[in-house]
């Protein structure tokens, strides 16, 4: 009886193992298998063609992501080689903060909250302020430099959507700030003097002032508002 409980386990075993060892090398086999195929997927802003120009599939994961790092509208990317031969690509893009003009007025490149440059896309446009007095020229990999613009950057982000209606372009000429605030009516704008500190300070005021003395009294159409001096907004309003 015993002898033959025994013999039963050996024949299992003696089919399991080799099932086991198969599946095993199988796997081995399909994991170790090379990728021939690639697939990228999150492109919306860049252009594709310049993105697949910088990867292929005889690159390894970690290559095809240190490889688009470089490119200056990836943010990050993930690559994961699969059993089926392909390595898919997931990238997440830079989001556009602010558009920079030249000294002539013309599109220079875009900037992301972290200070990274950007080149134009051909095929989208985005609706963020515009920005003019940057004085460094584009660089793909390095972000900008500038103080200024850095914390111009930094107040859009905690400023948030409540100002969107309001900020079309800002202008910096030696560390001091100037908004050039929406249409007023008959596509009027109204110049903002917001002075070289406190700009999130000045902003908020720029905001409470702009509700109670602008949107309230349709009559009034400002050119200047003057938000420099501490506990005075000083405005100039345009003549009739």
């Amino acid at each position: 009886m015993m002898q033959g409980k025994r013999k039963r386990i050996l024949t299992a075993l003696l089919v399991v193992i080799p099932i086991c060892l198969g599946g095993v090398m199988g796997w081995k086999y399909l994991w170790e298998r090379p990728c021939v195929r690639l697939e990228i997927m999150g492109i919306q802003s860049a252009d594709s063609a310049s993105v697949y120009s910088l990867v292929d599939s005889t690159l390894t994961p970690q290559m095809i992501v240190d490889r688009l790092r470089r490119h200056p509208w990836i943010h990050s990317a993930r690559a994961v080689c699969y059993p089926t031969g392909t390595t898919h690509v997931q990238i997440r893009e830079r989001v556009p903060r602010l558009l920079v003009l030249t000294g002539h007025g013309d599109t220079a490149y875009y900037l992301d909250e972290y200070g990274y440059m950007m080149p134009p896309a051909a095929h989208v446009v985005f609706d963020v302020p515009l920005v003019r007095g940057v004085p460094e020229p584009y660089h793909a990999v390095r972000p900008m430099k500038n103080t200024e613009v850095r914390n111009l950057l930094a107040l859009l982000s905690r400023i948030g959507p409540r100002m969107d209606f309001l900020v079309s372009e800002f202008e910096i000429t030696e560390s001091s700030l100037t908004l050039i605030a929406r249409a007023m009516g008959a596509d009027h704008t109204a110049i903002v003097r917001l002075g070289s500190e406190d700009w999130e300070k000045r902003l908020d005021r720029l905001y409470d002032f702009w509700g109670k003395e602008v949107e309230r009294l349709e009559d009034r159409v400002f050119d200047v508002i003057d938000l420099r001096f501490d506990g005075q907004i000083i405005t100039r309003e345009k003549s009739a």
